[in-house]
């Protein structure tokens, strides 16, 4: 692994998402270890895991992710699990950064939690037909006024009494 670094190539503002089959908002993301040049995998963005990365333990073998340790988790209901844990180098429009991966002896899917979000220092964007990862330095700035507070002289806004 080559470290927890942002790629040499400048940062691209907006990452453009997908929806699964299931209608979750998705990207595809690089997964790798120490013994691979890794694999695409179509990731679930999971608001509700606050981790970096989880993936099914089976896929995890062939990218030779060195474990990390074990975690214990709680899951929606609850209830409290032990898993294992490896280091993980994640990929995404030319950035790469090295978190910690949940490996799941019984899923079948790849989930990017909120931790990769932070990370990757990214903020969410889901609409009914859009998925947007936008760079958080572009973040608006709250005292600008928007298109609708900034119009010109003499015009009204829809709702406004032009008296």
């Amino acid at each position: 692994m080559r470290g927890r670094s942002v790629s040499a190539t400048s940062r691209t503002p907006t990452w453009i998402g997908f929806f699964d089959k299931s209608g979750s908002p998705a990207i595809k993301v690089k997964l790798g270890g120490v013994f691979s040049e890794g694999q695409e995998f179509d990731a679930i963005l999971d608001s509700g895991f606050t981790g970096f990365v989880s993936m099914p333990l089976i896929s995890a073998f062939p990218l030779g992710l060195p474990l990390y340790g074990t975690t214990t988790v709680e899951l929606a209901d609850g209830t409290k699990a032990s898993k294992l844990t490896a280091q993980v180098e994640a990929s995404v429009g030319g950035e790469s950064e090295v978190g910690v991966v949940i490996l799941e002896p019984s899923s079948r899917d790849v989930l990017l939690g909120m931790a990769f979000l932070r990370i990757f220092k990214r903020a969410l964007f889901v609409s009914t037909d859009v998925v947007l990862l936008i760079d958080e330095s572009r973040r608006p700035d709250p005292d600008e006024p928007t298109p609708q507070e900034s119009t010109p002289e003499g015009t009204t806004q829809p709702g406004q009494n032009p008296g």
